[in-house]
């Protein structure tokens, strides 16, 4: 593995497939700079190879048509191509998973940032999760994983990959803390120009709120999105009109947007996103 952080959970599925013992769903963090979908490319090619040792062999048939990307037996939905994952994308690879292998071996579907499904396609995925066939295995990544149904998660298996922090995990950070103090009216709110700047700020709102739920729950900081800002959140957890049932609304608040904007083409997200901002501040000023 090129990446360092990689190699244990890598040497784990490795040990798995040895036993016998691997799951038929796999989902872990994107991050692509540390080398998500390189992991994830890697185990596509070693759970279809004919010969496979701690790797792929990378010598055999279904090798050498992997490699070559001509693989009959893969299907990729790759999310940073597009805004939303539809339920017509999770269904024309639910389609092709249902064939026969073309090699007689493993299928593999592969779907990256499945954080932008919109809940039909998340439902569509779940129905052929319920039901796996014995000779597939989906491999899945997802920038957040929380915004996966709950239901989509718990038929998958979560490959903990402890990757170093990021200039842009930094630059979140940095974003959620401006937002937090916007919101406590120590700062104007950001300005949303376009939607893309509104989408990566939704991002941030609902990892922020999401924190400061877990810190009103009481959870570790370790556990965190914003680690740094614990202190900050805790110091504001007092506001009895804030509470769980509250923060909760506001996180649904955020999903439900992003699912209207992932549903239409028509949706003013920057100015929708900037309509919640106001409505959350003029709650934490009392």
């Amino acid at each position: 593995m090129a990446f360092p952080w990689l190699r244990e959970p890598w040497l784990q599925l490795v040990a798995s497939a040895k036993a016998k013992r691997l799951a038929h769903a796999y989902y872990l963090q994107h991050n692509v700079e540390a080398g998500s979908t390189e992991f994830i490319q890697r185990l596509n090619q070693f759970l279809l190879c004919k010969q496979p040792g701690k790797s792929a062999c990378g010598k055999c048939k279904s090798c050498l048509l992997y490699q070559s990307g001509n693989h009959p037996d893969t299907w990729t939905i790759d999310g940073g191509d597009v805004n939303r994952i539809g339920v017509d994308s999770v269904r024309e690879l639910q389609r092709s998973v249902m064939q026969t292998a073309n090699q007689n071996g493993l299928k593999v579907a592969v779907i990256l940032q499945a954080e932008k499904m919109t809940e039909q396609a998340g439902n569509a995925l779940l129905k052929v999760l319920e039901e796996p066939p014995s000779d597939t295995h989906w491999l899945v990544s997802t920038a957040d994983a929380e915004r996966l149904l709950p239901t989509l998660r718990s038929r998958m298996q979560w490959v903990s990959v402890s990757y170093p922090p990021s200039i842009q995990n930094e630059q979140q950070t940095t974003s959620a803390k401006e937002l937090l103090e916007s919101l406590r009216g120590l700062r104007e709110l950001p300005v949303l120009k376009d939607k893309e700047s509104a989408l990566s700020w939704l991002n941030v709102s609902e990892n922020l709120l999401l924190d400061w739920l877990l810190v009103n729950q009481r959870v570790a900081a370790k556990r965190l999105r914003y680690q740094s800002l614990y202190d900050d959140l805790q110091q504001i957890g007092h506001f009895d009109w804030v509470n769980v049932s509250q923060l909760s609304e506001w996180v649904s608040e955020c999903r439900q947007l992003r699912q209207r904007f992932q549903g239409s083409t028509g949706i003013n997200l920057p100015l929708l996103l900037s309509f919640s901002w106001s409505r959350w501040s003029e709650t934490l000023s009392g």
